[in-house]
């Protein structure tokens, strides 16, 4: 039997074993069985789902500094700050990274006027969209003094020459950056930002 894994999408993944070319094994996750199936991840693996993608993956595990209590706290700043109800918070070796769905709600809000669509299928329809829409990376923070627990805030650049992170501010503490930078999350204040 193999492993079941459901991503965010609501598709749901099997893991598997193939083979390299040189004949090592492979480990991997699929949505239809093609090889061996495992029911266990192998020791030092990890389940990872893309924050962009929602693609399903085995991977070697990969350690971080991050610790599971500032990921809530980016969590909550961006629930209340932000006012966001879907956003992906990824856990990197040394960075938090805030991604945003692509398709925003306030768009999808005109079929309510357009088609005189009730609010309750509206908001149906939003959150069904959302959670299989691609995601986008909006925010880093990165960890740039383990002991203090200092870290740098950079916003992701739009600029389709430059496709990289911007400074924002930093070194500080995590929960003063969250203070700074998440209530622009979805706004157009956040394009503002340099």
């Amino acid at each position: 039997m193999a492993m079941e894994y459901v991503n965010r999408k609501g598709d749901t993944y099997y893991l598997q074993q193939g083979k390299t070319k040189t004949g090592k094994p492979r480990y991997y996750f699929g949505r239809k069985l093609k090889a061996a199936p495992l029911d266990a991840l192998p020791e030092g693996y990890e389940v990872y789902e893309s924050p962009e993608t929602g693609q399903v993956y085995a991977r070697k595990s990969v350690p971080t500094e991050i610790s599971p209590m500032e990921r809530r706290m980016v969590e909550e700043a961006v629930a209340t700050q932000a006012g966001l109800k879907q956003a992906i918070v990824d856990v990197e070796r040394k960075a938090l990274v805030v991604y945003l769905p692509s398709t925003e709600g306030k768009s999808l809000q005109g079929l309510r006027d357009t088609l005189g669509l009730p609010q309750s299928v509206v908001a149906t329809l939003i959150d069904e969209v959302t959670r299989r829409g691609h995601y986008g990376k909006m925010l880093r923070f990165d960890l740039v003094d383990a002991d203090e627990r200092l870290y740098v805030a950079q916003r992701w650049c739009f600029l389709g020459s430059i496709d990289d992170w911007i400074f924002l501010s930093g070194p500080a503490p995590l929960a003063d950056l969250l203070d700074k930078f998440a209530k622009h999350l979805g706004k157009e204040s956040f394009y503002e930002l340099i």
